[in-house]
């Protein structure tokens, strides 16, 4: 059981890799490898083609050079040996601040693989390709995911092994080994659809390695580097770590199987004044849930990070001035969400007003925010960044709850209908007036 969520992933990506021969792609419309090793050997197609070609987007392209091991996109640079297999200088460039300075994995080898689109079983030692904006690198015993979006989200899962990362000298470790948000049972349902469903079950290992839907779910241990004021976040399944000094090293829980390994960087909390305040209290699990909207090649780019495993917290549409949210919870408690708008989705005219519920919340201060224990009123805080606006919602109590957060100030619709409630009872009122006059005159 251990070993069958690295064969599944592996097998479903090679069967994505395999079709590929079979479907043909549209002029204009193709997402060759960029920097394809002998082994992959062909372009890609099913599922991984098919959600590009739905999207009718393939995002910020990335580009992969075989002969240096550069990996260039708008978001994501770094550097993979593909000799070795190891990353290194993997940077941001939304700030031009590198995350990790090295990062390589050693796990037990899987064999008897099948690999249809070399033939029979042989099993290659390395697979590393850039395809539209993901870049894939898959062995025996390893499998990376790396995004080039404004969140940089990245999947790493480890046969029975341990994860290597480096950071530079100049970023400071966080951690907590119990994110209390995150449900134990939800942590461990991860692990077992990671060990049982992805076979049977392809949408997993899309959604879940690949991050086609762009959600990130926390697990119970957390790890943050901030380098500088550029912060990332690494959420451990089924594994534990150990940091010393600027190494972090994460070991897989054999008895559960593969070791799985989150990594995003959220926009909106880079370079900000206010991100260590907003740090804490996500570590202290004041903070549920949060998404960044950016606009990526003409499409919006959606990014959810959910720190607790009972909050379903999502974007439902936007205008010129306004986004919309949906958001509940399986249980009852307050909470707060947050919402990072980038200046090329709304334009950042300095100031956000948030409805919940269809009435507008009440401003406070972000200290006032975080320490907020009513139980009926919604109050909003938010922080200009240079990039865009950082919004955080106080939700009093769970049901389904509605939210829009606007660059403008809302029209307040209930003076508005008194307005004009006032001005026919005045007009009512004149004509009476009126007409006992005419009535006394006779």
């Amino acid at each position: 059981m251990r070993y069958k969520a690295l064969i599944a992933i592996i097998t479903t990506l090679v069967i994505v890799l395999s079709v590929s021969a079979m479907v043909p792609l549209s002029s204009g419309n193709q997402v060759a490898p960029s920097g394809t090793s002998a082994n992959f050997g062909m372009n890609l197609s099913g599922s991984i083609n098919n959600h590009f070609q739905h999207m009718h987007n393939y995002g910020a392209r990335l580009s992969y050079n075989t002969t240096t091991g550069n990996i260039t996109g708008k978001y994501l640079t770094a550097n993979f040996n593909s000799t070795t297999g190891v990353f290194s200088n993997v940077t941001y460039n939304l700030t031009s601040t590198t995350i990790i300075s090295k990062m390589y994995a050693n796990g037990t080898s899987i064999t008897g693989l099948n690999f249809p689109f070399i033939g029979s079983s042989h099993t290659p030692s390395i697979n590393a390709s850039a395809f539209g904006s993901m870049f894939l690198y898959v062995n025996t015993t390893s499998f990376f995911v790396m995004h080039n979006n404004p969140a940089l989200q990245s999947n790493m899962m480890v046969n029975n092994g341990t994860l290597y990362l480096y950071v530079p000298s100049t970023a400071h470790i966080y951690n907590t080994t119990d994110n209390f948000q995150a449900s134990a049972s939800a942590d461990m349902n991860m692990n077992e659809q990671a060990n049982a469903s992805v076979f049977k079950n392809a949408n997993f290992a899309d959604h879940t390695m690949i991050n086609f839907n762009n959600v990130v779910n926390a697990g119970r241990k957390m790890i943050m580097i901030d380098n500088n004021g550029t912060v990332a976040m690494l959420f451990v399944h089924n594994g534990n770590f150990k940091i010393t000094k600027n190494e972090i090293i994460i070991n897989s829980t054999a008895s559960h199987g593969p070791v799985l390994v989150n990594m995003v960087v959220p926009p909106g909390l880079q370079k900000t004044s206010n991100n260590s305040m907003v740090i804490n209290n996500i570590m202290k699990g004041k903070i549920s849930s949060q998404i960044a909207l950016n606009y990526v090649n003409g499409t919006i780019a959606n990014s959810t990070i959910n720190y607790n495993s009972s909050i379903h917290f999502m974007y439902t549409g936007h205008t010129s001035s306004t986004n919309s949210f949906d958001v509940n919870s399986s249980v009852n408690h307050h909470t707060i969400v947050a919402v990072f708008i980038g200046n090329n989705m709304t334009k950042n005219t300095g100031h956000a007003y948030v409805k919940f519920d269809g009435k507008i919340a009440t401003y406070v201060t972000m200290s006032a925010l975080v320490n907020e224990t009513s139980t009926t009123h919604a109050y909003y805080s938010y922080t200009n960044t240079s990039s865009g606006m950082y919004v955080f919602m106080y939700i009093p109590h769970f049901s389904n709850h509605t939210m829009v957060v606007s660059n403008e100030p809302f029209k307040n619709s209930s003076y508005t209908e008194y307005y004009i409630g006032g001005g026919i009872i005045a007009v009512l009122a004149l004509i009476g007036v009126a007409a006992y006059v005419i009535k006394k005159k006779k």
